[in-house]
């Protein structure tokens, strides 16, 4: 009788030889003898399912396991047939075994990945997302090149809120298949969460260079250029989004607020109406449009389009507090403050809305609420400029001065570019050095003129530039121009009648400032409040320069604090040669840029040597540049007496408004210094262009280059 070994080897011979009726029966009876024994089993197993019984078959591979554990084999082809049964957890569970008997067993490893891939889509599908990232994981650990496990294992990891993880798989995926858009856009938006903004952009770069029509990726270009202040490459993506998806009014609504971003509200008007054109009830595009015509000071039109958004989407959050800003603007304290609190009940952590909720609490003489509007700002979002110049006001209201600098000065040092806090903290000071002031005069009855948000719109140089545009075009049309309390009152002695009842707004693009200079005042000018920044062309002003000169002449101790000044430079040479290298708030984005101090030097190295006893005076705020002027020896505004309080930046200003070569910045203070030069010999300015300092005329020509 022969042994279970040797008829087992009967068996198997018959099995190879296809004999499987034969084999079938033999190891039939081996396992009627001896139940369960292990290669009978599982020899009995692959026969069955090689023969299409995979149902009966498990049951015989599950009793060679059970048999011998140990054998990578019988695990292999177990999960063989559970795969070909549909049971994919069992059969990926019987080639994780097969691997942890044999590590290196390739067709395991190869069968694992997919049943693996197939586990995680399920899981994926049915929300358990925690073990479809695992499973996901698993399979790139068997297959690094797996694209398909990389890109979804990225999208459970971000639907768990692993946003490392959901951009470092990203990142795989697009690095496997450089032409999937979709994982570029999602290591984007991963990235873009985690506060990443560059590598974002760097994720995003190859997708539009593959597909430069892939509007969703210009959208995001827009919205992460607009993060890192980069606000002319942000409208660029925004356009370009546009140009992608003409009709799509999202991307419109992106583009406008990118435009405003960028201080470019017209083209933002525009692009508001054309998606208006497509789509006549968006309220994001109403919202859109009244932003625009409120930063073009179109108040009433701007009032009219909120209106329409809110019937649009009554109780939105964003429309009630944008339409509450612009009365708050408007100088409606009242209406102002009802529309902000219904827009702060929906969304209290908003916290600009809080602080022109104050600033209309302000108005309204209850400094104490507007204190508490401003503290709870503050509480929200620290160091919110806008929030730390409602406080100063409102400790300045109280008589707490030297809070009220404080709070000014911590304004100035995070957002410098705001001319409020500025102008306030100047005038607080100013009024304790120079005394009394003449006051303003009464209003004379002629037709007003008013330019009531100066000393906000804009810093120094801007507000010369708006007062004295303004004040000549009065003049030469018998207006009288009304300003609140600025800078201009203590330097110069300035008394024009305060603001009387509110006028309607109107932008210095709509209010023709040439031909009210030429004395033609149009019908739309007379009888409005102007606002502009006056950066334009200042050919039309040019007729009138002596004018524009004898407004800006210091007066009192400002007068005797100037002439010391000049002639503390006049001891040290005959020619005045002045440098202005504005930095504080100057290289924070694209439009306010910086040019480098070797134009300068370039420029003094060819003129110097042709002057009669040249002396240098370097105008900046960053004193310590003067070590690159070494050898000329310059002089700063601290070797000429002590600063004048709140006005520190006066001696810069007065010394470059009489040296004879003055090279500015592309800055309005050095421009409008220039401006009011009557012994100017050679103005010369940067030009990022031609990469040097050029000649200019400050009497024909745009007030700042692009």
């Amino acid at each position: 009788m022969a042994t279970v070994s040797e008829a087992l080897s009967i068996a198997l011979d018959h099995h190879i030889a296809g004999r499987v009726a034969e084999a079938e029966t033999l190891y039939g009876r081996i396992l009627e003898a001896i139940p369960g024994h292990p290669g009978a089993s599982h020899l009995m197993g692959l026969l069955l399912a090689q023969t299409g019984r995979a149902a009966a078959a498990l049951p015989h591979l599950n009793a060679a396991v059970a048999g011998d554990p140990a054998s990578p084999t019988y695990h292999l082809n177990r999960g063989k047939v559970q795969d070909a049964l549909g049971r994919t957890a069992g059969a990926a569970a019987s080639w994780l075994a097969t691997l942890r008997l044999q590590p290196d067993h390739a067709e395991a490893a190869e069968r694992l990945a997919p049943a693996l891939r197939v586990l995680a889509e399920t899981a994926f599908d049915s929300g358990a997302l925690a073990s479809a990232a695992a499973l996901y994981e698993r399979v790139l650990a068997l297959d690094p090149q797996n694209l398909p496990a990389a890109f979804d294992g990225a999208m459970a990891a971000k639907g768990l809120g692993r946003l490392h993880e959901a951009a470092r798989l990203a990142e795989i995926a697009a690095r496997l298949d450089p032409t999937l858009l979709r994982a570029r856009m999602a290591e984007a938006e991963a990235r873009r969460a985690l506060g990443q903004t560059e590598r974002a952009i760097a994720a995003l770069r190859p997708a539009v260079a593959l597909d430069p029509a892939q509007g969703g990726c210009w959208a995001s270009l827009c919205l992460l250029r607009n993060e890192l202040g980069q606000r002319g490459a942000a409208v660029v993506a925004g356009r370009r989004a546009v140009l992608a998806a003409p009709a799509d009014t999202g991307l419109l609504v992106r583009l406008a607020a990118a435009q405003q971003i960028a201080e470019k509200p017209r083209p933002a008007l525009a692009v508001a109406r054309r998606g208006l054109s497509i789509d006549p009830a968006s309220a994001e595009l109403h919202l859109a449009l009244g932003a625009a015509l409120d930063a073009v000071h179109a108040l009433e039109a701007a009032g009219r389009a909120l209106d329409r958004a809110g019937r649009l989407r009554p109780g939105d959050a964003a429309v009630l507090a944008e339409h509450g800003r612009l009365c708050e603007r408007a100088g409606l304290a009242e209406r102002a403050a009802a529309l902000l609190q219904w827009a702060l009940a929906a969304r209290p952590d908003d916290g600009d809305s809080w602080v022109a909720l104050g600033r209309a609490a302000l108005r309204r003489g209850d400094a104490a609420w507007a204190g508490r509007c401003a503290r709870w700002a503050l509480r929200l979002v620290p160091g919110l400029p806008s929030g730390l110049l409602l406080a100063g006001e409102v400790r300045e209201e109280q008589g707490a001065d030297r809070e009220a600098l404080a709070l000014y000065d911590r304004a100035i040092a995070a957002a410098p570019g705001i001319g409020t806090g500025f102008s306030r903290r100047a005038m607080l000071l100013l009024r304790r050095a120079v005394g009394d002031v003449p006051p303003p005069r009464q209003p004379s009855g002629k037709r007003r003129l008013s330019v009531s948000t100066l000393g906000h719109a804009g810093r120094f140089g801007n507000q010369l530039l708006q007062y004295g545009c303004l004040r000549v075009c009065a003049e030469r049309n018998g207006m009288e121009l009304e300003t609140p309390e600025w800078i201009g009152r203590l330097l110069y002695g300035l008394d024009d009648p305060l603001p009387g009842q509110p006028l309607p707004s109107l932008h210095e693009e709509d209010c023709g400032v040439p031909a009210l200079l030429d004395g033609r005042a149009l019908v739309n000018a007379d009888g409005h409040d102007v606002v502009g920044y006056f950066c334009g062309d200042t050919a039309p002003l040019a007729p009138h320069r002596a004018r524009f000169r004898a407004l800006f002449t210091p007066v009192g101790a400002v007068a005797e604090r100037a002439a010391a000044a000049l002639d503390g430079m006049r001891a040290r040479g005959r020619t005045l040669v002045a440098i202005h290298l504005r930095r504080g708030d100057f290289g924070r984005n694209d439009r306010f840029w910086i040019a480098p101090e070797g134009w300068y030097l370039d420029w003094l190295a060819e003129t110097w040597p042709t002057l009669d006893r040249p002396v240098l005076y370097l105008a900046t705020d960053a004193p310590e540049l003067a070590e690159r002027f070494a050898r000329y020896r310059p002089v700063l505004a601290g070797d000429l007496g002590a600063p004048l309080p709140g006005a520190e930046f006066f001696t810069d200003h007065w010394i470059l408004s009489r040296a004879e070569h003055v090279a500015v910045s592309n800055s309005s203070f050095s421009v409008t210094a220039a401006l009011l030069n009557p012994a100017l010999r050679a103005a010369l300015r940067p030009d990022r262009e031609r990469a040097r300092l050029v000649p200019f005329d400050p009497w024909n020509g745009p007030v700042l280059l692009p």
